[in-house]
């Protein structure tokens, strides 16, 4: 079997009839080939070889000694699924980020198609180089920040060393709504923040309105038992003190549309720490309050639309080339 690193990872499914067309579908769109498809018919077929993993889907509850005897006998590694197809992107994104584990390389995307949403993006080795310094970002926003949010991520260069805590002033209710639209909106994968969760790059965090978060010193976050200080949902403020206090001079603070001024002290906060802040320009904002009052009490090196905004933060994250003897 031939690496082929440079095309399609290359998946067989066994799965029922009637789930087989959707697991294909999910597949395609992440830039994944389907080669084989089948059901729990034994032997393996012989082309089963032209595969890099094997999915098999539990929920048509094949007998035990089928599974054991395809464990046993497959020729690649085996992904074995339970419950069938997930309804969400979260769930479709680990699919295939375990598929690409198990096949040991990464999955190139599909090119751009404007007729459906985009591919997945996998989150990369959280592995980064002793050289290159792993920054944290948030964005703030309020009022008109969703659009905005959406035109930067769409701008934003994918493997970057860099990690995204977005602070949306939102209801509880809807934030799931605004993760899915992120999500599939653009190449960067983007969640909700769970109970505890290590701030590895390539992703895209929903900071939650309900509770408060903490850094500790290893950069993890978690959830307190307590909400957030102020009014505000999540307390812009209160997240900068602690990402100022966890990552120092590689942390950022980009301020977005917004009504009121959320985020000036703790911008101030990041600047005393070495961190950079930036706001998206008057002229680009549906309300441009928050940024307004950045700039007028905090020392802002840098003001733009959500696109330009999201070009600089690439070059400003790039890693430094490698010095030659």
């Amino acid at each position: 079997m031939g690496e082929n690193p440079q095309g399609a990872l290359r998946v067989a499914l066994m799965a029922r009839d009637c789930e087989r067309g959707e697991f294909r579908a999910l597949l395609e769109e992440a830039g994944i080939e389907v080669v084989v498809e089948r059901g729990f018919e034994l032997p393996l077929p012989a082309d089963w070889c032209d595969a890099e993993v094997l999915l098999i889907d539990l929920e048509a509850q094949p007998e035990r000694q089928q599974v054991e005897h395809i464990l046993r006998d497959s020729p690649v590694p085996v992904l074995l699924n339970a419950g069938g197809v997930g309804s969400s992107m979260i769930w479709h994104r680990r699919l295939v980020g375990k598929l690409q584990s198990l096949a040991n390389r990464t999955v190139l995307p599909v090119p751009p198609n404007t007729s459906r949403r985009p591919a997945l993006h996998l989150v990369g080795d959280s592995q980064q180089r002793d050289s290159t310094p792993h920054w944290v970002v948030v964005l703030g926003a309020s009022i008109g920040g969703p659009r905005a949010i959406v035109r930067f991520l769409q701008a934003l260069p994918c493997d970057l060393p860099l990690t995204i805590l977005l602070a949306q002033h939102i209801s509880e209710s809807l934030q799931g709504l605004l993760v899915e639209q992120l999500d599939r909106c653009s190449r960067w994968p983007v969640a909700l923040l769970g109970d505890s969760q290590a701030l590895e790059p390539g992703q895209v965090w929903l900071v939650p309105a309900d509770t408060r978060i903490e850094l500790d010193e290893k950069g993890t976050a978690r959830r307190c038992d307590s909400g957030w200080p102020s009014a505000q949902r999540p307390d812009i403020d209160d997240l900068l003190r602690s990402v100022a206090d966890a990552f120092g001079e590689h942390c950022g603070a980009i301020l977005f549309s917004g009504l009121g001024k959320d985020g000036v002290d703790g911008c101030q906060e990041v600047s005393l720490r070495g961190g950079f802040i930036w706001t998206q320009s008057a002229q680009s904002c549906v309300i441009s309050n928050m940024p307004d009052a950045a700039r007028k009490y905090c020392k802002v090196e840098r003001s733009g639309s959500p696109e330009e905004l999201a070009l600089a933060l690439a070059e400003r994250c790039q890693p430094a080339p490698a010095r030659i003897n």
